[in-house]
């Protein structure tokens, strides 16, 4: 096997551990601890590998669901749900922070 096929497997075997960990709802620290994987070298291919997952998914479109409430007199909010995570927006919500939140999170998906 050549080395570029080894670091190819191990990008690959770091990606599914990426992976595992970011459903598991874990801290690193207990994540690896369960697994006996160095915290260290999981922290360093976290850097390496959320920054191309990132740009990856900027090039696929978005999903988004158009919401109507010109009909509703009664402003109750919303939730939105992205993976496991539960988002509630309230009326009167700072516009630039929802859109920093979404982004963040959508990194993290």
């Amino acid at each position: 096997m050549t080395r570029a096929e080894q670091q190819e497997q191990k990008r690959i075997l770091w990606e599914e551990r990426i992976a595992a960990f970011q459903t598991s709802g874990q801290t690193v620290s207990g994540w690896c601890r369960e697994r006996d994987i160095s915290e260290h070298q999981m922290r360093y291919w976290l850097r390496r590998i959320l920054p191309k997952r990132a740009k990856t998914q900027e090039s696929v479109s978005s999903h988004w669901v158009q919401v109507d409430s010109s009909g509703n007199t009664a402003r109750s909010g919303i939730s939105l749900c992205i993976g496991n995570v539960t988002l509630d927006v309230q009326p009167g919500f700072d516009q630039q922070v929802l859109v920093e939140v979404l982004r963040s999170l959508m990194s993290l998906c």
